[in-house]
């Protein structure tokens, strides 16, 4: 039959084009056939093949052997009910994974709901699956930032514990297993930025903040032990994607690449700065900044000042805390030396510096030359200088001295506090740094301002912070 499919088509084809045609027909017709299989074959090994991937079949998932949390008697008085939010279950495209530390599942979740937090799977030391059976359409707050595309599931214990409990690492990885297969979720932490795939809530952290301290929760080695007993595919941190790009709550930074990026456009030995208006600014004989004291930079635009930022340098001395800018692309707009005096770094003040993520478009950025906030409280001529430099400041860009209304950029802020609000740093964690609220508070009160603690900063207890201002999260 086949054979005679074939003669009725050569014919046919002679009949109405010649035989010419025949014969190019005859010709192209092995190359279409092996044209056809190179392209099937680049559509599997570029991941287009995932077009023709099974539409996931959301009433039909369900875990097997989950026991729902209203049916548990030791939490059926916590108001958890009341946390979630509905989603479409089309947004889910992630898997979270927390771990408990050595609290129990009814101490754990309670802690949760307390701090207005909740999880939607947990596994507990035995293999016990316990969770909520809707948690494909609920939304609940565990990790802000990748909450909507995420389902949290928490293990009993710690990554050592995990390790050697083989009946519940066989219940993580069957739910894991399970959920990945059904909603077509990547078995992989590569890209937590399109947040599709499987990944801890450490690394979570690192993109996106949202969180109240930075202990490794979920852990690293129990992900990578887990995604290699379901044939996924672990990243180390280095190879996540993108991951010394901008863009994450907590940077890393490679210094190869900065020193290929680096490419100054101002400052020393290539702009000319204007001559200095600020009678606590160092000047030379000619009333300019002096040359060997100024940053070069990358020019990133004007501002208009309505804030001013202090930070120390975590170095003690000048000159290596003005290399330790350029070898990391940044600068700040002045900086004052531990013998009080002051240097403007860049051409002119209302250049925008690199110093404070959320900052830098609105404020004025002063580093301080200090190992730690001990070092600058015990430095009063560098003292004298901040508080009239920056009284000189706000006086002429019209800034309230306060520190209250942070997300407002109108104010005299600590880098500590713009940390707590838009991360992008490379060192976070939730205590106080960069330069001390003490210091903080001694500048602003000696200087007829008003500072304000931690609890009054404005809408401190939102949501939308890197760090947030609570005492537990899953």
């Amino acid at each position: 039959m086949r054979e005679n499919f074939k003669k009725r088509f050569r014919d046919r084809i002679k009949g109405v084009y010649g035989s010419k045609s025949l014969v190019l027909v005859l010709f192209l017709n092995p190359l279409c056939q092996k044209l056809v299989k190179l392209s099937l074959i680049f559509l599997i090994f570029t991941g287009c093949i995932g077009i023709f991937r099974r539409e996931p079949d959301y009433p039909s998932i369900r875990i097997q052997g989950l026991v729902p949390y209203n049916e548990l008697e030791s939490v059926k008085n916590v108001k958890w009910s009341s946390l979630s939010k509905s989603r479409d279950p089309k947004s889910v495209s992630a898997i979270i994974l927390h771990n408990s530390g050595k609290r129990k599942f009814p101490d754990f979740l309670k802690l949760s709901v307390a701090n207005q937090f909740m999880f939607h799977v947990y596994v507990d030391s035995e293999g016990n699956i316990f969770g909520d059976p809707e948690f494909l359409n609920h939304e609940w707050s565990a990790a802000p930032g990748i909450d909507l595309e995420s389902i949290h599931l928490v293990y009993e214990g710690t990554q050592e514990t995990l390790y050697n409990n083989r009946k519940q690492r066989g219940a993580l990885n069957q739910v894991i297993s399970y959920l990945t297969e059904e909603l077509n979720i990547p078995k992989s932490n590569y890209d937590v930025i399109s947040k599709k795939g499987v990944f801890t809530h450490n690394q979570t952290k690192r993109r996106f903040g949202g969180f109240v301290d930075f202990s490794p929760c979920g852990s690293e080695l129990a992900l990578k032990q887990i995604l290699s007993e379901i044939d996924g595919k672990y990243y180390e941190e280095d190879d996540w994607k993108d991951r010394f790009v901008t863009g994450w709550v907590l940077k890393k930074e490679n210094k190869d690449i900065l020193k290929e990026t680096f490419k100054p456009t101002n400052g020393r030995g290539i702009t000319k700065p204007e001559k200095i208006s600020f009678t606590y600014l160092e000047k030379d004989e000619k009333g300019y900044p002096p040359e060997e004291y100024r940053v070069k930079y990358t020019f990133r635009g004007k501002i208009k000042p309505s804030c001013v930022v202090l930070h120390y340098t975590a170095i003690s001395e000048y000159f290596k805390s003005l290399r330790t800018l350029e070898a990391r692309n940044l600068t700040a707009s002045i900086m004052i030396d531990n013998n009080g005096k002051a240097y403007q770094l860049v051409d002119v003040l209302e250049d925008r510096a690199a110093a404070a993520t959320g900052t830098n478009d609105n404020c004025i950025q002063i580093e301080i030359i200090a190992k730690d906030t001990e070092e600058l409280l015990k430095q009063p001529e560098q003292i004298q200088t901040v508080k009239n430099l920056v009284t000189e400041l706000t006086t002429k860009y019209k800034i309230p001295l306060s520190n209250e209304k942070l997300e407002d950029l109108s104010g005299v802020f600590s880098h500590t506090q713009a940390k707590k609000k838009w991360g992008g740093s490379i060192f976070l964690n939730a205590k106080d740094f960069d330069p001390g609220e003490d210091y903080m508070e001694m500048i602003l009160n000696s200087i007829g301002g008003k500072y304000y603690s931690e609890p009054e900063w404005k809408n401190r207890k939102s949501i939308d912070w890197a760090i947030l201002y609570r005492n537990f999260q899953p």
